[in-house]
């Protein structure tokens, strides 16, 4: 069983007990005389309104009526000790009920649960505390431009999908902040129910030669996840040793595919514009580097790490 169909198993029993709950609580209440009474005769009504409607004719009085009995309804609820939200099912995702899908597309509590799976699974753990409120810029040479770095990406992810910048690229020497940053991005995201793939270039390149050796049905499944989550983020990249006829070639694979789809990719690198031309080619260098689609932070500071040591 795969990450997705694990967390379709699990929406689907936390469906299966939100629904039996309600129905729990609305057999209690229809043993009360009162409440039946009422309940039976809403409905009845409601028939009735639907019914005039079709035929195009007056149901004022009708509707009036309505309004009395639920608010009746409300108030013999209330006698029990229970609510009307207690009749209802209490979804975990009130957009797709706990299914996964709406119209046939995956919901984004779906894709995010995936997301955190598949973090778990390999390993990757994302601090929660390296969030935008919990930035100590003092730790920046230049604590006004830190801020002013930071609170940049924040406003990108508050406007996450309607933003025409897709990609960021963050370059810089190491211990910059830079993986601070796709941290508190990833949080932040995750938060939002968008579905974030986060990998080391390392591993990233890893499942790239996995694809490239593989010749059964798994293989369509390899890049499943790297292709399809809402962002992708790739730490360090230009840290992976480089394979003939597969590093670069499937970095394009996956840097174009993604963006002909407008989905995002995040990228830290120690390397410079040039590195990156250098070492991926100038087709992948233009899917990342392109100034129309792309933001391309230059992060400037000592060693952070060697700060906090002091």
């Amino acid at each position: 069983m795969n990450e997705k169909q694990k967390v379709l198993e699990d929406l689907k029993r936390s469906k299966n007990q939100a629904e039996f709950v309600a129905r729990q609580f609305f057999d209690i209440a229809m043993q009360n005389e009162e409440y039946k009474k009422l309940y039976l005769e809403y409905k009845a009504l409601t028939y009735d309104i639907a019914k005039l409607e079709y035929e195009k004719k007056s149901c004022s009085e009708q509707k009036k009526k309505l309004k009395e009995l639920k608010i009746n309804l409300e108030l013999a609820l209330g006698k029990l000790g229970m609510t009307a939200d207690d009749l209802k099912p209490q979804y975990n995702c009130k957009r797709c009920m706990d299914t996964g899908y709406i119209d046939g597309k995956e919901c984004s509590c779906l894709k995010k649960r995936v997301s955190e799976l598949i973090l778990k699974d390999i390993g990757v753990t994302v601090n929660p505390q390296h969030t935008f409120e919990n930035v100590d810029y003092s730790l920046f040479d230049k604590p006004e431009n830190g801020k002013k770095m930071f609170e940049k990406i924040s406003h990108w992810c508050e406007s996450f999908g309607t933003s025409k910048y897709k990609n960021l690229l963050l370059t810089g020497t190491t211990g910059v902040g830079k993986t601070y940053l796709v941290e508190s991005i990833c949080n932040k995201l995750l938060s939002k129910n968008i579905s974030v793939m986060f990998l080391t270039a390392f591993a990233l390149n890893n499942l790239f030669l996995k694809f490239h050796t593989t010749f059964d049905s798994s293989k369509s499944s390899i890049l499943e996840q790297v292709l399809g989550c809402d962002v992708l983020i790739i730490d360090d990249l230009g840290s992976e040793p480089k394979y003939k006829n597969v590093t670069e070639e499937y970095m394009y694979l996956v840097t174009n595919e993604r963006l002909s789809k407008n989905q995002s990719t995040i990228i830290t690198t120690n390397l410079g514009l040039e590195g990156v031309l250098s070492r991926y080619g100038e087709r992948t260098f233009s899917r990342l580097c392109n100034k129309q689609n792309s933001i391309i932070l230059k992060i400037e500071n000592s060693d952070i790490r060697l700060k906090r040591k002091k």
